[in-house]
């Protein structure tokens, strides 16, 4: 048995070009025999990851910080909150986001550092480049501000305020006085590169509880993606997490993530790549990454697929408005007339489905082919 569910949000466009029109040659097969539906516009929930992984609305949300703790492979304390830890460079009282990446050896002499900030009640949880944890053991209201939405501006109007206030800001003092001293940033800042000496906690939120889909389902799951949160909500619902074969851009090594699909069963495939295309407007880019996907990952694994029992399942989800999903079999003999493009979204024969179900429906059993199985 082979089942990968494949989900692309922003694929389609909200408005102006289209990538989809015409379709390349292997999804246009698929298309031809497969079962279209549409996809509801995701509700606004904390985790929308969650859905991914054919968890209803109310099931596994929760903040970025134990999300970014589960994803680290800490388990702290029950009761203790859960912080997002983030890198960021520090100067004249304004804090900036780092966007060029930190190189190893640099990375390795902060982490090195990361200890000596730990407090009876505060402890960090290493991750890598920006991104690590953090956890208090303690709970009560506070208010952060992510780190994106802080850089550019002075931090002293958008310090951590509550239950644990204190403790926060000493963190961020302390890691300040203690990274600045490091000779790298010296080094950095005669380069002209902004200085690693600033860590900024912020989604703070208790670890909730979440259904063991690998028990409930009757079996485990593999996902690949490149976020943080998903590796970390797949960790606790008992699913293995992939690491991005990745290389530089969109460059993806779409060979190993087929043979990862091939090797693994039920395979669950996240690509976001679509959305940031889109969102800065680099759609050239996109129809190529589109061209290689279908070259380079859903032709052969179509042509593995052809003479046994498999399904690919296409979702292309929008949080915006109407998506689309493709339900593929190798054995099914149907006749799909409506096009998988922008031009299906307002057509009113196509089942109006939620993107959790279609999720299900990929990762059922091959003897469920309904699409509106559970």
């Amino acid at each position: 048995m082979s089942r990968l569910v494949l989900i692309v949000p922003d694929l389609l466009a909200r408005e102006g070009e289209s990538i989809l029109n015409p379709l390349p040659p292997a999804l246009s097969r698929l298309v031809a025999t497969g079962s279209l539906s549409r996809i509801a516009t995701l509700p606004r929930v904390e985790t929308p990851e969650a859905l991914y992984l054919g968890m209803g609305p109310g099931e596994g949300q929760m903040r970025q910080g134990p999300l970014t703790v589960a994803a680290l492979g800490a388990d702290p304390p029950s009761g203790s909150t859960h912080f997002h830890l983030s890198l960021m460079s520090f100067s004249d009282g304004v804090a900036s986001e780092l966007t060029v990446k930190i190189p190893p050896e640099q990375e390795q002499i902060v982490l090195s550092q990361l200890e000596r900030l730990n407090t009876k009640t505060l402890t960090i949880v290493k991750g890598s480049g920006l991104d690590h944890g953090l956890v208090w053991e303690g709970r009560g209201d506070m208010g952060t501000t992510p780190a994106a939405s802080v850089s550019g501006h002075e931090i002293r109007g958008f310090l951590p305020e509550g239950d644990g206030e204190m403790l926060l800001r000493r963190l961020i003092d302390d890691s300040v006085n203690l990274l600045a001293e490091l000779e790298l940033n010296e080094e950095r800042v005669d380069r002209g590169l902004p200085p690693l000496n600033l860590l900024w906690p912020w989604g703070p939120g208790l670890r909730e509880p979440v259904p063991n889909l690998a028990l409930v389902r009757g079996e485990p799951a593999t996902v690949w993606s490149n976020s943080l949160r998903l590796r970390g909500l797949s960790r606790l619902v008992g699913y293995r997490h992939l690491a991005s074969p990745t290389a530089a851009g969109i460059n993806l090594r779409l060979e190993a993530l087929a043979s990862a699909a091939l090797s693994s069963d039920p395979f669950i495939c996240v690509l976001d790549l679509f959305r940031s295309l889109r969102e800065e407007s680099r759609l050239d880019e996109a129809a190529w990454f589109l061209r290689e996907l279908d070259e380079r990952l859903i032709a052969p694994l179509a042509d593995k697929w052809a003479a046994g029992a498999a399904r690919l399942t296409l979702l292309a989800p929008s949080s915006r408005s109407v998506g689309l999903g493709l339900v593929w079999e190798p054995t099914a003999s149907g006749e799909n007339v409506y096009p998988f493009d922008e031009r299906s979204v307002e057509e009113r024969n196509l089942p109006l489905r939620d993107l959790d179900e279609l999720a299900r429906v990929g990762l059922s059993s091959l003897r469920t082919v309904a699409p509106g199985a559970q």
